[in-house]
């Protein structure tokens, strides 16, 4: 299981500037991280400093935008974490939209472990009374 995020976005931007805008660490400090280290290749590093946290971890996917034979769409995958935190995988993907823009979609998911899986009933979440329960006890 996971816990997921997933957000997707319209830009007036062509698939190539998106993609430079995901991928080029100069222009991600722009907009996303203070420092950021990127390298485009499957198993290299992903080293991102926002304010005092730092975030690391490895490249899983890139495929630029038409990289590949018939595929217009472009995907980085990439795995990162803070500090001691299970690592979370994030994916983005572009596509061409009609009119010349660029559907970005961006996802962040993250394996749950036991604990979190027990910690979900006992918070009561989802209707369950055996948080309560246990609190009133």
């Amino acid at each position: 299981m996971t816990d997921r995020i997933a957000r997707e976005l319209s830009l007036p931007a062509p698939p190539a500037d998106v993609w430079d805008a995901v991928t080029d660490p100069d222009l991600l400090q722009q907009w996303l991280a203070d420092e950021v280290i990127l390298d485009l290749r499957p198993g290299g590093d992903a080293w991102f400093r926002v304010g005092e946290d730092t975030r690391s971890g490895w490249v899983e996917e890139v495929s630029p935008p038409g990289g590949e034979p018939g595929s217009v769409e472009g995907r980085l995958v990439f795995w990162w974490a803070e500090g001691d935190e299970p690592a979370s995988r994030v994916e983005l993907a572009i596509a061409p939209l009609e009119d010349g823009g660029t559907r970005l979609r961006v996802s962040e998911a993250r394996p749950l472990d036991v604990l979190d899986l027990v910690g979900i009933p006992l918070s009561g979440a989802g209707g369950s009374r055996l948080g309560p329960a246990l609190v009133a006890a």
